[in-house]
This record gives structure tokens, sequence and C-alpha cells, in this order.
């Protein structure tokens, strides 16, 4: 399995090369120091994390007060991003799962297994900005084109090994359709990170222009570090560990606060 392991690497390198990765917004660094500084504040603070029992009704109506002052000030932002679509459409759906999506239609979904970790409206708020700025910066079309293209490549360079090698026309195709697989997840996983933390930091504008409190918004990325358990994040995960979000979090706010128009900053070329 060595020659996958490499051929999802190439794949990964390929993306980034090509221009697939990168932001359109300057991200504030994160070091591993700061997120493993951040996770022992996390721990040592409060290392439980309650559950908090309301009615769908509450969900219901909460999502949708919150959802019409975060749309009221977001267009701004998504002039600055040239965001074709400014339309969000937001659901709470009644089940365990503890998640959070946006889909290419801009429609939100919200799941009654993460609201119920949240404590304050807040917080709730943060998810929903969070997942609007998916939407904002176009990561849905983004992280569709960069599995079309890591499947591609990924299928090329492992049919082209076994085709090399002078396997038969079977197992050339079974390795071609194993690269596509693995090539797929390479294409995923170099976005997803970076996605994410542009996702948080362009939250702190849409929360900021809605005028809800940063500080308290902020304690929903200290319980996604509770539930992620992990301080820093490897090169596989989706996500950026939840300490890692903390810092930069910390870091988003300030930036937010010393900007005098509430616009992020673009990336420079």
């Amino acid at each position: 399995m060595r020659a996958l392991h490499v051929a999802c690497a190439v794949v990964a390198a390929c993306l980034a090369v090509q221009g697939c990765g990168g932001t359109a917004f300057m991200l504030p660094p994160v070091t591993d120091q700061e997120a493993l500084v951040a996770a022992r504040e996390i721990e040592t603070a409060d290392p439980t994390l309650p559950k908090f029992s309301r009615s769908d009704a509450y969900y219901r109506e909460t999502i949708r007060r919150l959802g019409r002052q975060l749309t009221a000030g977001v267009a701004a932002i998504c002039a600055r991003a040239d965001t074709v679509e400014c339309r969000f459409i937001f659901h709470y759906v009644d089940d365990d799962e503890v998640n959070a999506f946006a889909d290419e239609g801009g429609d939100i979904y919200l799941h009654r297994g993460l609201l119920e970790y949240l404590d304050t409206e807040e917080e709730i708020a943060a998810v929903m900005a969070h997942e609007m700025s998916h939407q904002i910066a176009d990561h849905v079309d983004e992280t569709r084109n960069s599995v079309l293209i890591g499947a591609l490549l990924g299928g090329l360079l492992m049919g082209g090994i076994a085709a090399a090698g002078g396997a038969p026309q079977e197992a050339t195709e079974d390795w071609a359709d194993m690269g596509m697989q693995h090539g797929a997840r390479a294409g995923q996983l170099t976005f997803s990170k970076e996605q994410e933390r542009e996702a948080d930091l362009l939250a702190a504008y849409v929360l900021a222009r809605a005028d809800v409190d940063l500080e308290r918004a902020g304690r929903t990325f200290e319980v996604l570090a509770k539930l992620n358990g992990v301080a820093t994040s490897n090169w596989n995960d989706t996500h950026p560990a939840g300490a890692e979000r903390v810092v930069a979090w910390r870091k988003a706010v300030a930036e937010v606060e010393a900007s005098p128009d509430k616009l992020p900053a673009m990336a420079e070329d």
C-alpha cells in the first residue's frame, strides 16, 4: 500500500500547486504551541460538557429570529467576497446527530444533537454564522471541484502505476478505482481545514455586523474543542482541531474589533 500513500501525497501536492487550495481572505496564523496552551486552558477551566434540554419549538423560533438578525447586515460581506447568491435558508433538524452543514442550494441545517451542547443564543448564532460563511466563501463548489480533480488524478496515477508494473487489465482497473476513491478523499482534505478556518473568520464578521457579542459566541469553539478532544490536527483531519479554532477565533475577534468597516481583509495574491 506504499504506492497508495505516495499517490495520495502526490494528488494533494498537485492540487495545491494548481492553486486549488488557499483562501480568499487573510487567516490569522495559529501555532501548535498556541493550540496546546489553549487546550490546557479549556481543560483546566471546566472539563465538563453539559447538555441543555429545550423544546423543538424553542429551537425553531430561535433559529428563525437569529436568521433574520444575522442576514440583515451580511450583504456587505457577500459583496466583499463576490458571492453570487447571498441567500440563506435555515432548517432545524430534530435528531441526535451532532452536526450542522450548508448545501449548495443555500440551505443550512442545524441538528438538535449539536444545539443541545450550546448554552446561549450567541453560541447558536455562531454556528449559524459559520455555516453562512461556507456559503459566502463558495466552499461547497470549491470542495466539489477539488474532489472531482482529486479523483481524476488519483485514478490516473494509480492506474498508471499498475499498468507500468505489468498488472493485467482487471487489476489495473481495480487500482484505478481505488486511486479515484483515495484521490477524492485527498482532494477534499486539501481544502476542508482551510475552509473551516475561513468560515470561522467570516463568521466573526457576520456576528459583529449583527451586533452579536463575540466573546459569548466564542464559547462555541470551546464546546467544539471538548467534543473533539484533540489539541492539534493531523494532515488527514477534515477540520482544524478544537483548540486551534479557539486560538484562531480569539485572533479573529481582535481583528474584527480593530476593523473600521467590519469587513474582512482579502488575502494577498
